[in-house]
């Protein structure tokens, strides 16, 4: 095989080299343009980063937040000890402290805060309607607290939504104008909320826009331990291999400019910095090092078999060694980004994929470039002492063993890949598609024990809502209109997982009862009874005090449920019965409805998640593949290079099935990043394998010498790549410790396939006894 660069690209990279303090300048300069950008990044850690702007059930949302401003809020929880009641004149005096405060808030939507300080109980006496303030005003006293409690117990609709069941938790609901970037709200809100009812309860802050808010938090915190973690623990490794501290510098240069190119033209380009791009610049890094890696291991190599060697023919020795190698790597791990950006059916990921593939084009570039440069500059010698070849080393013994054996034993080697894959199969069968919002955030940390807490009292927390509307003003106020918005409210509350559903159907049926003799659930029969009723109402109470439940015009209207869990997989079963409910409802009724919610917004990006995942999946395969051909023009070499990559992505879905890690935006990137890197080690074994046929075919000679030189790379830079991804397992966001995990391990179980693989492949198909005429092109 000829792998080798021409003679005119060689005399090019001489030509470089003569000047390497001018382009150590050049990529310096290029590194400065680009890492202004920096400053433009901007922020978006938000699950709504994730939804596509045109989904059906994000643009009810948006109609619905705009409408009925409850959509995504803080939520307040003021909880009682254990068998004490909530309904207390310190705790009230704190709630209504609390609901007056939030709405000076900058960011909060005042007029739309819902809690019991705000609300009024329904009742009536002798035909007449009263509308009284849940909470008397004035100072509460024990007699006001209980009789706020009987208010609270005679407005059902309120139970489990302003207050727990049993009366042991009080809730302000909070809106703000935009749930994804409130941290600054929810931040003071949750001061007010610590000082006004830390003294007397149990302060719990949760909602959306609180958990948006934190991850916001964790993004800023983890970018800055990522960075410098990820670039102690490469040096490390690159120490290690190297066994050069000035070897170090190079390496350094690569991988902190390859990360500073491709953030920083997302910030001239105007993109945000998603959650899952936390991740970006160590897994740049983590890619960067390979190269470096393997051209310094080279270089050094060349300089310690000859020891007179300058340092300028030694950088050029071992870019011709290894420009055709990195070049090939580069091109298919670019292949993979691209392939997963391309399969990718929402933003984050598809600009994941795109700004990769830029850090991976500057690491090949920094690599060709300021790497030899610096190595001419320092005259980097290899360390004092006897010199041994690669395969003398513990390192590289372990490697020639595993080949040799895999070659002599092929059928046993390839026998014990193929059980290996059967197993890892079958616990990769039991990863499954989910999202739950608790599980981005640690067991301890204070937002998550809020949701969990403020969700186990109050049985749920989740909303599933349906917006029904009609086409004319006032088309909502009819007794035909109430009856199905009425019978849909019922057929939700049959729904599994349901705990609560609320509408303004329930506010008429106790208008109705206070004003009647009839019983709560039966709706007025008179053709313009909803309408009196609702006027009668307005003249004793506020006419906002049904805002959260239908509009002024009466021609919207939201049917809203609570359910005890958010997790896609348990809910993606409701939301199905829900829209199946609907079409029935819609042509029963006359009245159009579309779903909305949280719940519903994320089974929208889940479902979408999970429709494209293996077609992303595929899509990166398929170009790494026929990357890989082109590079190669031989089906089988470029099959034998790619082959091993299989092991890597079935190890990453057994980890998921094994551990019980969901399938998740963060998570599902792995297996295709996987790809990318582990082609990587295959294509440089069977380059150099191919190599070392064309020079002798036989068995000793293919997997000894250079062989062991280019495993030896191979297995650092796993190693590197490993460890630097462990990196993010110190994020305070489980799923992104998890993408790390993944992404190593899907990478070492490639090398493992293709040390072990390659060699038994190779004479499986009597490759050695006749060596292939096929050869790479000339670069």
């Amino acid at each position: 095989m000829h792998s080798r660069i021409s003679d005119t690209l060689r005399a090019l990279m001489d030509r470089q080299l003569q000047h390497p303090a001018r382009l150590l300048i050049a990529c310096g300069l290029l590194t400065l343009v680009f890492g202004m950008g920096l400053r433009g990044v901007s922020k978006d850690p938000s699950v709504d980063a994730f939804v596509p702007g045109n989904h059906p059930a994000a643009l009810a949302r948006d109609i619905a937040r705009d409408t009925f401003g409850l959509e995504d809020p803080i939520v307040i929880g003021l909880a009682a000890p254990a068998g004490e009641s909530a309904f207390t004149p310190a705790r009230l005096e704190a709630l209504r402290r609390i609901d007056q405060a939030v709405r000076r808030v900058d960011g909060v939507k005042k007029n739309d805060v819902l809690s019991l300080a705000g609300e009024n109980a329904i009742s009536g006496s002798q035909g007449d309607l009263l509308v009284d303030p849940i909470i008397e005003p004035g100072p509460v006293t024990a007699e006001t607290a209980a009789l706020a409690a009987q208010r609270f117990r005679n407005m059902p609709m309120l139970s489990g939504l302003l207050a727990s069941t049993n009366g042991d938790m009080l809730i302000a609901i909070v809106p703000v104008v935009d749930p994804n970037h409130a941290v600054e709200s929810v931040t003071a809100v949750r001061a007010i909320a610590e000082r006004e009812a830390g003294d007397v309860a149990q302060v719990h802050v949760a909602g959306v826009a609180a958990m948006n808010a934190r991850l916001a938090t964790m993004v800023d915190t983890d970018t800055r331990i990522f960075i410098p973690a990820a670039i102690l623990t490469v040096l490390a490794i690159l120490l290690f291999a190297l066994r050069r501290p000035a070897a170090l510098l190079g390496p350094l240069f690569v991988i902190a400019s390859s990360a500073a190119v491709a953030i920083g033209l997302m910030g001239w380009l105007g993109s945000s910095y998603y959650l899952i791009t936390t991740a970006l610049p160590v897994v740049i890094m983590a890619i960067a090092v390979a190269d470096s890696l393997h051209i310094s291991v080279f270089y050094l190599r060349a300089r310690r078999v000859s020891p007179e060697m300058s340092a300028r023919v030694a950088a050029s020795e071992a870019l011709g060694h290894t420009f055709v190698p990195v070049s090939l790597t580069t091109l298919t791990t670019i292949a993979a980004f691209l392939g997963l950006s391309v399969g990718a059916a929402m933003q984050p990921i598809s600009e994941f994929g795109i700004y990769a593939a830029v850090g991976v084009a500057a690491a090949w570039l920094f690599s060709l470039t300021a790497l030899p440069a610096i190595l001419v500059l320092t005259d980097l010698r290899p360390g004092a002492g006897p010199a041994r070849e690669e395969d003398d080393t513990p390192i590289g013994r372990a490697i020639a063993a595993v080949s040799t054996a895999s070659l002599s034993r092929p059928k046993t080697a390839l026998a014990l890949t193929f059980t290996a894959l059967v197993l890892l199969s079958f616990f990769g069968l039991r990863a499954e598609f989910d999202y739950e919002r608790q599980r981005y955030f640690v067991a301890d940390d204070p937002v998550r024990i809020a949701d969990e807490t403020i969700n186990a009292r109050l049985g749920g927390m989740n909303f599933l809502d349906v917006m029904v509307s009609s086409p004319t003003t006032g088309g909502l106020m009819t007794p035909a209109a109430m009856r199905a918005i009425a019978d849909l409210r019922r057929e939700m509350a049959s729904l599994p997982l349901v705990v609560n559903v609320t509408g303004i159907d329930s506010y008429l049926s106790l208008l109705h009862a206070v004003l009647t003799d009839a019983s709560y659930g039966e709706l007025p029969t008179r053709e313009r009874g909803p309408g009196q009723y609702m006027f009668l109402y307005e003249t004793a109470g506020a006419p906002e005090d049904f805002r959260r439940d239908i509009d002024y015009n009466h021609t919207r209207a939201l049917v809203r449920a609570q359910l005890s869990t958010d997790s896609y997989r348990s809910t993606l079963p409701v939301v199905r019965a829900l829209e199946r409910q609907l079409e029935t409802w819609r042509a029963s009724s006359g009245l159009d409805a579309q779903i909305s919610g949280r719940v519903a917004v994320n089974d929208g990006w889940m479902s979408q998640l999970a429709a494209n995942h293996f077609v992303g999946l595929g899509v990166a395969s398929a170009l790494v593949f026929l990357t890989t051909l082109v590079i190669f023009r031989s089906a089988i070499f470029a099959s034998l290079a790619v082959i091993p990559v299989f092991v890597g992505v079935v190890t990453v879905y057994a980890c998921m099935g094994l551990f019980g890690i969901d399938i998740a935006p963060a998570t599902s990137m792995t297996a295709a990043i996987a790809t990318g890197l582990g082609v990587d080690f295959g294509i440089h074994l069977v380059s150099q394998l191919r190599r070392q046929l064309d020079i002798n075919p036989e068995a000793s000679a293919a997997v000894s010498g250079n062989y062991i030189v280019v495993a030896r790379a191979c297995f650092w830079s796993a190693v590197a790549l490993g460890l630097a991804l462990a990196v993010i397992c110190i994020s305070s966001a489980p799923p992104l410790r998890w993408f790390g995990v993944l992404v190593a391990v899907g990478a070492l179980g490639s090398l493992v396939g293709a040390l072990v693989m390659l060699p038994a492949l190779i004479a499986s198909i009597s490759l050695i006894p006749q060596r292939s005429q096929t050869h790479v092109a000339h670069a």
